[in-house]
């Protein structure tokens, strides 16, 4: 039911209303509009930080136009996005084979085992893969290579194409520290490249499907791959276009992973180096910070038009068809542009992909085909019956398939386990049994570790807990009033504001990254746990607020009236009806804000330089980057930062999968 509108002349029997978005509109406007203004300004002056500054008109723009490492973390962005996409199959494979499964119960096991993964923080898993997979001389990558007898195919590979000795007998591949090897490491990491929380998105919408079309395509002798091309995949295309566009803005706007596997520095001579680690670069190593504001800014532009983009894919069948073929053919255009002169590969593939006109060659191509089997049909003297398979085979190979389908779904498993279980199976060996089997459980085992990993990291554990519960309680509190503000009247300036809200979704927070850290510095918050707490919830909230308004939207309005009628103002209207019937809600929002704040390392690394205040993963973080390695502690530290996941998975399960469940059905 649509709110009612409140004119500015009833304003005062609703004045209270405001007070709810208040506190929103302060936060918003200090550490979200603000630092994105004076990231404009500033972009205009030649600035390394400090209170001198020179005006320089567009000079910094025109540098990184002419800046090559600029566009190059741009070309590695997109190629990164595609092959993020990519990784995105083998998830969608294993959504449509548990689906399939018959059995209910078979269903909800595999559902609880992949949420089982997601109990490890992203960071670690990169640390994991980086300590792990990627050694040169004990990496599990090399040894892979060796055994399986691939080396000898890329030594050959090396040895044809001219890679430079890359792959050479005798001497194992360096994936971080080779310049050649960098990006392949980013792109091979996180293999097999199936998210827990992937599948379980995909199988929430597979979910929606209803039964009787199964049943009827059964009836009519559809086989396996035909389900899935005409029934499962139409269902999910619509999310494959917007994963393109979604997967490649978040490669643009975000470093996190390329940093916690490259470094500041984006690997040797730079060659992992994304836009956003590009700017994080020129800020606070280069220290020009102006130079970084107009980085953000051409960021901000690029993300925001590209999330235009998605918008009109998510309603592509309402835009005009002129309007259709003038961008199919600006695309096209702009990807011959790419392939013409030698750049942006990536680009122009993406480009290539989403623009060309499948509806009219696959018109064309049924029309040929059609024309085709008419010549057939008229030269054939005597019609051909059709030869139906045998029982038994066809029994045989609907076993074949149910096996596939189980091993695919089980090896997939095995493979998103093995992080976890080589953090437990490491966190209990001293470093000689992890050279001699680092793989296998071996005894004594050395609960010491624990103990010196709870030394290490207790005070950074404990900072983790007071900066996500605090920012998480905060948000949830701003997020429930705004929602509440936008959901019950269309006060005036409510649009206004709520198109405000809505533009913060699309802008890139890393790229107010620079401005954002001045504003910290002037009101003496940097190197303070309450920086991170009011920035986290300042950002949080957004999302928060969009979910949340919903909600209370769908309550009935009879709830109200009635409490109104019995002389109720807004915040007891809030106590006594929306807090009751929230619970399930927030928690879901609280869940996902938690975890949030608990992986983010980024901004904290940037803020925090004090020892004692700085985050668990950062901490961590700092550990995996000594030369040294103490392997025993370092595993039982991941363990011991994951453990606030695990119990926070244990009470939240249910709700996490029902949302996803109703979310799918919904969509």
């Amino acid at each position: 039911m649509p709110a009612k509108s409140i004119k500015w002349k009833n304003v005062r029997h609703h004045w209270e209303l405001y007070l709810f978005i208040l506190p929103t509109i302060i936060l918003i406007a200090l550490f979200q509009y603000y630092p994105a203004a004076s990231g404009i300004f500033h972009s205009f002056y030649r600035w390394n930080g400090a209170e001198i500054r020179e005006y320089v008109g567009i000079e910094n723009f025109k540098r990184l136009l002419s800046n090559t490492d600029f566009w190059r973390s741009f070309e590695l962005a997109f190629t990164l996005g595609i092959w993020n996409v990519i990784k995105m199959i083998p998830a969608l494979l294993v959504a449509v084979c548990i689906h399939r499964c018959r059995s209910e119960k078979i269903q909800f096991l595999y559902r609880v085992l992949f949420v089982v993964p997601m109990v490890i923080p992203g960071l670690i898993v990169v640390l994991i893969w980086r300590s792990f997979f990627f050694e040169a001389t004990n990496g599990y990558l090399n040894k892979f290579l060796y055994a399986s007898g691939i080396f000898n195919i890329l030594v050959w590979l090396d040895k044809t194409f001219n890679w430079g000795g890359i792959f050479v007998y005798g001497n194992s591949p360096a994936w971080l520290g080779d310049p050649k090897l960098i990006v392949p490491a980013c792109i091979i990491w996180g293999f097999p490249w199936v998210g827990s929380f992937a599948v379980l998105t995909y199988l929430a919408r597979l979910q929606g499907i209803p039964k009787d079309i199964y049943e009827a395509s059964e009836v009519d002798g559809v086989n396996w791959f035909t389900k899935f091309t005409k029934i499962e995949l139409p269902l999910i295309t619509q999310s494959i276009k917007l994963l393109l566009v979604f997967v490649i803005i978040d490669t643009i706007k975000d470093a996190g992973m390329i940093l916690a596997l490259a470094g500041m520095e984006g690997g040797p001579g730079g060659n992992a180096t994304v836009p956003a680690l590009f700017m994080l670069r020129k800020a606070f190593l280069d220290q020009d910070m102006g130079f970084a504001c107009a980085v953000g800014l051409v960021l901000t532009a690029i993300v925001m038009s590209l999330q235009k983009l998605s918008n009109m894919i998510t309603v592509w069948s309402e835009v005009k068809k002129w309007q259709k073929r003038a961008l199919q053919v600006s695309a096209l255009l702009l990807a011959g542009i790419c392939f013409y002169f030698g750049r942006f590969i990536a680009v122009g593939i993406a480009l290539t992909i989403t623009a060309f006109p499948y509806p009219e060659f696959k018109s064309l191509f049924s029309h040929i085909l059609k024309n085709f089997k008419k010549e057939e049909s008229s030269s054939s003297e005597q019609p051909q019956k059709k030869q139906k398979t045998h029982p038994i085979l066809a029994k045989i190979f609907a076993y074949f398939l149910r096996f596939t389908k189980h091993a695919i779904i089980i090896s997939v498993l095995f493979c998103a386990m093995i992080p976890l279980y080589l953090m437990v199976i490491v966190s209990l060996k001293d470093n000689q049994q992890f050279y001699f089997a680092p793989a296998t459980l071996t005894h004594p085992m050395h609960w010491e570790n624990w103990q010196m990993a709870y030394k290490m990291i207790t005070p950074t554990l404990a900072n983790s807990v007071v900066i996500s519960i605090s920012s998480t309680i905060l948000t949830l509190f701003l997020a429930l009033c705004a929602a509440y503000f936008f959901a019950r009247y269309r006060m005036p300036l409510s649009t206004f504001i709520w198109n405000a809200i809505l533009i913060l979704m699309m802008m890139p927070t890393i790229a107010n990254l620079v401005p954002l850290f001045r504003l910290l510095r002037d009101l003496t918050l940097l190197n303070t746990l309450t920086a991170l707490i009011i920035v986290g919830a300042s950002a949080g909230q957004i999302f928060g607020i969009f979910v949340l308004r919903s909600f209370v939207e769908d309550i009935p309005q009879d709830l109200f009236e009635a409490a109104e009628i019995d002389g109720a103002n807004h915040f007891q209207q809030m106590k006594i009806i929306v807090l009751p019937l929230a619970g399930p809600i927030l928690g879901t929002v609280g869940v996902m804000h938690f975890m949030t704040q608990w992986n983010d390392f980024v901004m904290p690394l940037i803020v925090v330089r004090d020892q004692s205040r700085l985050p668990v993963m950062v901490q961590l973080l700092r550990m995996s980057g000594e030369y040294i390695k103490l392997w025993g502690p370092l595993m039982a530290g991941y363990a011991m930062a994951s453990i606030p996941i695990i119990i926070l998975f244990i009470f939240t399960m249910k709700l996490f999968t029902r949302g996803l469940t109703e979310g799918g059905v919904k969509g």
